[in-house]
């Protein structure tokens, strides 16, 4: 029997387009093709050909494991339902709360989930798998706050929300074994609605931003005032910090959101958090 990591990187490699010969060298592949002698290792990548990518199949097949499975069917299972797609329960991921989202709406607006619909108790959250929840809520957009301070007071945030919808969905971009960035990230996708970014406005927040699936636009207060306070910030050793890792995602962005955030970032060389954007006091 063969390890998971090895498995989900050949379904990725069968369950890819056509036209695509290439992949990541890693470990596990470069052990696979050493020892099958299916594939070529070629530097730094490991080219799989469409014959090449048949006998894999088979090679799946063989292990009791269809070539169609999904790559991440074991994420958030549990070890009784692992059996269903693979040989093996113990790849049932053991943080099954790590598939869980945390979301609300607007104060005084309704959750509208099927054909049903709830108003949540003041700073308030659901939390829910994603996938279940993914067939059931029924907003039109989606507003992913970054930090959870800020998640909780979103209705303080002193942003511009003119584009958005009058009732959207607010969820937390994750961060915790209970709601996890990849359970959120991979509902965003699924969920096929268009995506407004609240970030923190520093090298990091905005390359996230720059990253979420179905990303319509990021929300800011206007530009003169993000100006002003960028300039009365003190963190601009946060964003030196942040830079190496976060310049090449904003020099090669396309949302224009994005792209003009990142030039008054850039130009003032601090950061700002959102929660500074919450001025309002609580309720």
């Amino acid at each position: 029997m063969h390890s998971k990591a090895l498995v989900v990187s050949l379904l990725r490699v069968v369950q890819s387009p056509e036209d695509r010969g290439e992949f990541r060298s890693s470990a596990v592949l470069r052990q696979f093709v050493s020892e099958s002698g299916i594939g070529v290792v070629h530097g730094q990548k490991i080219i799989f050909s469409e014959s090449h990518k048949g006998r894999v199949r088979k090679w799946l097949e063989a292990d009791n494991i269809d070539p169609q499975t999904p790559a991440i069917a074991w994420n958030g299972i549990g070890r009784s339902d692992a059996l269903e797609v693979g040989p093996d329960e113990k790849w049932a991921r053991g943080a099954v709360r790590g598939e869980r989202i945390a979301f609300k709406t607007w104060r005084g607006c309704l959750l509208r989930m099927g054909d049903r619909t709830l108003e949540l108790p003041e700073r308030a959250n659901l939390e829910w798998d994603c996938r279940q929840a993914l067939f059931s809520l029924q907003h039109r957009d989606v507003i992913v706050v970054e930090n959870w301070e800020t998640f909780e007071r979103v209705d303080d945030l002193q942003v511009d929300v003119s584009r958005v919808s009058e009732s959207p969905l607010i969820l937390w971009r994750g961060g915790t074994s209970s709601a996890s960035v990849g359970a959120a990230l991979r509902f965003l996708e699924a969920f096929n609605r268009p995506v407004w970014s609240a970030p923190d406005y520093d090298p990091a927040g905005l390359a996230i931003a720059a990253k979420l699936p179905h990303l319509a636009g990021v929300l800011a207060p206007a530009d003169d005032v993000i100006v002003r306070a960028l300039k009365q910030s003190r963190l601009h050793s946060r964003y030196t910090s942040q830079l190496p890792a976060a310049q090449g995602i904003l020099e090669s962005a396309i949302d224009l959101d994005v792209r003009r955030l990142w030039g008054i970032v850039r130009e003032s060389q601090n950061a700002l958090p959102q929660e500074s954007l919450c001025r309002v006091a609580a309720h």
